[in-house]
């Protein structure tokens, strides 16, 4: 199962699990670190998406370029991780936490888990808090390889426009390219339908049960469609391609994004209205 409850988390120690914080802030990268010295999960471990979870910068690959196998083997080695603990994100919002469960299973960990409800739903259950950083005690690197049928890239993206369906999980407002406040085109990719990645959530980080989504993805073929899924740059696409596994729908995800779309000269770009979903 993905999800996990907050009441079930507080029952494990840190011998059955490795706990992860992914709170990030775009508009304030700093601020993600502070908020969890702050205050964070008894036992979690802090990883920064743009250091921690992302490849450096290139001309391409977006804003947030997929990790090495080399980098995410190193975090996991940093946390503790070995084979037999279960991984367990979570963040303030969902997508850091979705985000870090798909790249853990495009490296071929299965036994990953989201914190369902997030870190609002371990306060709201008046669950203890630490300022206090883990113990460390890393453990060997795990040799890892990455899965590439989970990924699509632009090539693939192209090449699939007429018979894919494509899924843009950014604001309505940017995926008509009516308003762009992060990168420096507007519009969306050609023949995108528009699911915002909210709208899978009741709350920031607690997904919407498996009937509502089941409704709402309801015009999604789970037997033929296999969507590809973007957003700006690949972290909160993680939110619905999560939400899509919870309904038995399994679904790519185009990585690089929209910021990777646009770092290619002879990207086609639409712009305008376009009715919600399919």
């Amino acid at each position: 199962m993905s999800l996990k409850s907050a009441k079930w988390l507080a029952t494990k120690n840190s011998d059955e699990v490795v706990i992860v914080d992914c709170r990030y802030d775009l508009a304030q990268p700093a601020q993600a670190v502070r908020d969890y010295r702050q205050g964070h999960i008894p036992g979690a471990h802090f990883a920064d998406l743009e250091s921690d979870l992302c490849a450096p910068k290139g001309r391409h690959g977006g804003r947030h370029p997929l990790p090495s196998a080399i980098q995410f083997s190193a975090l996991l080695s940093r946390l503790g991780w070995v084979e037999g603990k279960q991984l367990i994100a979570y963040d303030s919002e969902g997508s850091g936490a979705a985000h870090f469960w798909w790249l853990a299973r495009y490296f071929g960990i299965e036994d990953v888990s989201v914190l369902q409800g997030g870190f609002q739903e371990w306060l709201n259950l008046g669950l203890p808090v630490s300022t206090d950083p883990p113990e460390i005690k890393p453990s060997p690197s795990p040799n890892l390889v990455p899965e590439p049928s989970l990924v699509a890239t632009r090539d693939f993206v192209l090449e699939h426009l007429n018979n894919r369906v494509l899924i843009d999980s950014r604001s309505y407002e940017r995926y008509t390219g009516f308003h762009e406040p992060i990168d420096p085109i507007a519009g969306r990719i050609p023949g995108a339908y528009h699911f915002d990645y909210k709208e899978v959530y009741n709350l920031p980080g607690e997904y919407r049960s498996v009937e509502t989504l089941e409704r709402h993805f309801s015009e999604i073929d789970p037997e033929t469609d296999f969507p590809i899924v973007y957003c700006g740059s690949g972290v909160s696409a993680c939110s619905n391609v999560l939400a899509l596994s919870l309904i038995g729908v399994p679904a790519l995800l185009y990585a690089g994004s929209f910021s990777d779309w646009i770092s290619y000269a002879d990207s086609p770009i639409e712009r305008g209205d376009q009715a919600h979903g399919i």
